[in-house]
């Protein structure tokens, strides 16, 4: 804290807290990904205590209103090929209702998606053409949007068409009108009377949208009503949700491929994961769970050409699926999933993003500056209600499918309780499984060097700990934090040394099966203050400090571990050090 700001803070009585700091890990994964999420007794021990949470205070609960909606639940991992729990739950009425759907749900039923279907839109735009087009103006592609860009007047009544990327459209920055007639046109959900009767002034006839729920609007109307809407907001000014917004990134997809979007989705998602129970339009009746008549509950409704912003259909199993290939990359490169698994604007919330077209929310994983990050797209339509959550970190997602009398905010509820139970499992099992692995002593097999590394986690620290390091008989743990913190070398005795390995993802698989895995080292001195309350200074910035320590070109802070065939760490090295430690049998 600087001592201008302290004697500010000191004159107001705003003097912040200081205390002794604490790790600041890298932003990402804590611990390298589990292998096998069913060996572990924490994880098995958490899903049991979900399933009695689903039938007790869910499914059994009179206050629940489980009697009138039935749901389709399924957690998966990306390191399995089936979900590691399932619970499929249907509604007492749904037994004696007229029905042309499915009498009892389970994880083949189909459920309508609502704004779920907004991943499979701009997972088909990625696996198409990539996101190279990503900053360019819409409109490049629409030559709709290029006419009312060349004849734009004025800032407040006309978007700024060329300002607004294909990205913005994805990713809820446009600063689009949320719908065009599809949602909130009172005139085509109230009708024309009842909004005068609420204080409305009646409209001339040609303020009125001549299509909507229903008719559906073709792309000629759907041009003329945007001609007519004014923006929210200019470009990239905040997140403000627009379907309309998905509309026009298909209809821009479409001229760049030549392609029916339908068509498309089916050959970039539907065939290559063989998801035979998800549909862009209405499927049979008889694979859907269809609580009432066929239209009223909205099952056999289409959304035209606003499809692709909330008309799919698919089962809790085919989502499953869907979610394993998204956290295996299995339909567009690595380095496309990692940009797009990243937030992208804030909210008011500091805990809520933006991506595209995810809601991203922090996850507090129990210790300061512990978080795990989840992306999520919840849908509503008519009487369905989807959520689909994916924590790339912990290799984990989660789908839930109802339909009925379903509150607002049930799959979020349930999320949250499984958040609560599975989420501290997941993290204890990960570093349980780094200890077995990662864990343990290395040394030189010339012992005249007198070099050697000790490994090991702990239930309340980030990462792997360093806690012994000696490199031709000099401990280099105060050598490294002191030279990574500026710290004059007579006071290394004085620091609190802490050096804590993350995993990069960078790894090489030889052809005989071993692997070599980098991790990064973050260098602290856990005995410098941890000030709080600053407006512009923060104790956690560790991302700054990346290999700013070299040695002859390579970093200190760079570990390379040597995996065999079978999994078994053999050795790591230090890269600047040049060394290579074995590990010790036994450990």
């Amino acid at each position: 804290m600087s001592f201008l700001w302290w004697l500010i803070c000191l004159s107001y009585g705003l003097v912040p807290t200081t205390q002794a700091s604490t790790n600041c890990p890298l932003y990402g994964p804590l611990f390298p990904k589990l292998g096998s999420i069913r060996q572990s007794s924490e994880i098995r021990e958490a899903l049991n205590t979900v399933e009695q949470i689903a039938v007790q205070y869910v499914d059994n609960s009179t206050s629940s209103g489980a009697g009138s909606y039935s749901y389709s639940f399924e957690i998966f991992a990306g390191s399995e090929p089936e979900s590691i729990w399932t619970h499929y739950w249907t509604a007492n009425d749904l037994r004696s209702m007229n029905t042309t759907g499915v009498r009892k749900v389970d994880g083949n039923t189909v459920y309508r998606l609502g704004s779920v279907t907004k991943v499979f839109t701009v997972l088909t735009y990625l696996a198409q053409v990539g996101n190279r087009s990503w900053n360019d103006p819409v409109t490049n592609y629409i030559p709709e949007l290029e006419r009312m860009a060349a004849t734009r007047t004025s800032s407040i009544f006309n978007p700024d068409w060329d300002s607004i990327t294909i990205g913005s459209l994805a990713s809820q920055m446009s600063g689009l009108i949320r719908d065009y007639s599809l949602l909130g046109e009172l005139t085509q959900e109230l009708g024309i009377e009842t909004p005068v009767k609420l204080g409305f002034p009646p409209l001339p006839l040609a303020d009125i949208p001549p299509c909507g729920e229903y008719p559906v609007c073709d792309r000629q109307q759907t041009f003329a009503g945007l001609a007519r809407a004014p923006p929210s907001f200019s470009s990239f000014t905040t997140a403000a949700y627009s379907d309309v917004g998905f509309q026009l990134l298909s209809y821009a997809l479409q001229n760049m491929t030549g392609k029916d979007f339908g068509t498309m989705i089916s050959e970039s998602i539907l065939q290559p994961l063989n998801l035979t129970r998800t549909f862009y339009t209405t499927p049979d009746d008889a694979l859907g769970v269809i609580p009432g008549n066929r239209f009223k509950t909205t099952w056999a409704g289409d959304m035209g050409d606003a499809n692709p912003t909330g008309n799919m259909y698919a089962s809790s199993s085919d989502l499953a699926t869907f979610g394993r290939a998204i956290l295996n990359s299995k339909l567009i490169p690595t380095v496309m999933t990692r940009r797009w698994l990243k937030p992208l604007s804030s909210t008011s919330d500091p805990q809520a993003m933006v991506g595209s077209p995810w809601g991203v929310r922090k996850l507090n994983l129990g210790q300061t500056y512990q978080y795990a990050t989840e992306f999520n797209k919840a849908g509503s339509i008519g009487r369905y209600s989807a959520l689909f959550s994916l924590i790339p970190e912990l290799d984990i997602g989660l789908v839930l499918l109802a339909s009925g009398n379903v509150g607002a905010n049930l799959g979020f509820q349930l999320a949250d309780t499984v958040g609560e139970v599975l989420v501290p499992a997941l993290l204890e099992a990960a570093r349980q499984q780094a200890q077995d692995i990662y864990g343990g002593t290395y040394t030189s097999s010339d012992s005249s060097t007198n070099s050697s590394l000790t490994i090991s986690t702990d239930p309340v620290k980030p990462g792997l700990g360093v806690t012994r390091w000696i490199s031709n008989n000099t401990d280099m743990l105060p050598v490294a934090v002191g030279i990574q913190t500026n710290t004059t070398q007579a006071d290394w005795d004085k620091l609190s040394a802490s050096v804590r390995l993350y995993p990069t993802g960078l790894e090489d698989t030889k052809t005989d099966g071993s692997k070599y895995q980098a991790f990064k080292a973050v260098f602290e001195n856990l005995a410098a203050p941890n000030v709080t309350g600053n407006p512009f200074t923060t104790d956690c910035s560790t991302w700054v400090g990346i290999t700013s320590v070299v040695y002859g070109s390579m970093p200190l802070d760079q570990f390379v571990f040597n995996l065999d065939q079978s999994g078994r760490v053999v050795s790591v090295e230090a890269l600047a050090l040049r060394n290579t430690l074995s590990k010790s049998k036994g450990t």
